[in-house]
């Protein structure tokens, strides 16, 4: 079973962006939840983590943006055929290598995204990267009984994604990219930019500029 959870701060935004991706891409057996925005992202997500967790059938946990539509019917079969590779712990549709802050697209861009401001492209050649964009989060069976959104380190609505992909990593694990068609409905912006400056700051507290880190790809 494939499970996806959403935080949704503006239900018409999630029916008219999520909700109808997810119509197409959720199987029969799939489970949706929608997560309250009224405490900081990464509790949300723990929250989603901690609920799937029990779920033996689980086969992966798609953490999604209310404003990214999923454009694949065959979204399920895809993810499932990337982890087929047990040492796969997060799939993201794009990401780069060399990852030295949250700002994860002045590295080495792979993968894909649609947006409003245009596509975001890389390439598949090389799937392995540092870190993926939290637009889409896909979370192994292992990611999700293991890995654990920090909220010692950091509040409000940056860094998880990065921070998550950074834990995988640093327990030997693989974050990758896959072509998973969608299309990001979004803004852009950081948002809060001083918010984000703040987590961008502690990640680099956290993690530091590790090469051996950066290549344990």
């Amino acid at each position: 079973m494939i499970a996806f959870a959403v935080c949704v701060g503006s239900p018409p935004k999630f029916a008219s962006c999520a909700a109808p991706g997810l119509r197409l891409a959720m199987e029969e057996d799939s489970v949706l939840a929608e997560l309250g925005t009224d405490r900081s992202l990464h509790e949300a997500y723990n929250e989603a983590l901690d609920h799937f967790a029990g779920y033996p059938e689980l086969e992966a946990l798609v953490l999604l943006h209310e404003d990214v539509e999923l454009l694949d019917p065959a979204f399920c079969d895809r993810l499932r055929a990337v982890l087929a590779d047990p040492a796969v712990a997060i799939v993201g549709a794009v990401g780069a290598r060399g990852v030295q802050g949250l700002a994860w697209w002045e590295g080495t861009i792979a993968g894909r995204a649609h947006e409003t401001r245009g596509v975001v492209d890389g390439d598949f050649e090389d799937p392995a990267v540092d870190a993926v964009d939290g637009l889409l989060l896909a979370l192994s069976p292992w990611a999700v009984r293991n890995l654990r959104c920090d909220t010692s380190t950091f509040t409000g609505f940056h860094a998880y994604d990065v921070d998550l992909c950074f834990q995988a990593r640093a327990a030997g694990r693989r974050v990758v990219v896959a072509p998973l068609p969608l299309f990001h409905h979004t803004k852009g912006g950081f948002g809060d930019a001083e918010a984000w400056t703040i987590a961008d700051a502690a990640f680099r507290a956290k993690w530091g500029v590790s090469a051996s880190l950066a290549a344990a790809r």
